[in-house]
């Protein structure tokens, strides 16, 4: 029966490290790509720049008429502001999460797993230096 369940206990090992696998690949593929394009410096924007403001020339002493008292202003000289990011999808970042979380839980479990396994082994470790102690010299 020992026997089985060791053969058990690593085919079950084996089959989540295959799933640990798959969730840490499914993580990074889920993650968008867009973000990481342009954290990476893969596709850099390319912002318009906007024309330097001209400074109103001074008026000529003499009579002010109303025409030249109004403010000077430059044509076209406005400046252009950077379009607004698109916010990321929020399902494809759920999907990462969730493939990380997975991840996580398998390790958890694998190293639960190993943790009893060992616990097994310092136990019979411990029956027998007790029995050798009881026999004595």
């Amino acid at each position: 029966m020992a026997g089985f369940l060791d053969w058990a206990g690593r085919v079950f090992m084996l089959v989540l490290a295959g799933l640990i696998t798959l969730s840490i690949i499914g993580a990074i593929a889920a993650i968008p790509s867009s973000i990481m394009e342009t954290r990476m410096g893969a596709h850099p924007r390319e912002w318009p720049v906007a024309q330097p403001q001209t400074e109103p020339t001074p008026a000529p002493p003499g009579p002010a008429s109303a025409a030249q008292a109004a403010p000077q202003t430059a044509p076209d000289a406005t400046v252009v502001a950077p379009p607004p990011e698109a916010p990321a999808d929020a399902g494809r970042w759920l999907e990462a999460i969730t493939y990380a979380l997975l991840a996580l839980v398998g390790m958890g479990l694998v190293m639960t797993i190993l943790l009893w396994r060992a616990l097994g082994h310092w136990r019979r470790s411990a029956d027998a230096l007790e029995m050798f102690a009881h026999r004595g010299p």
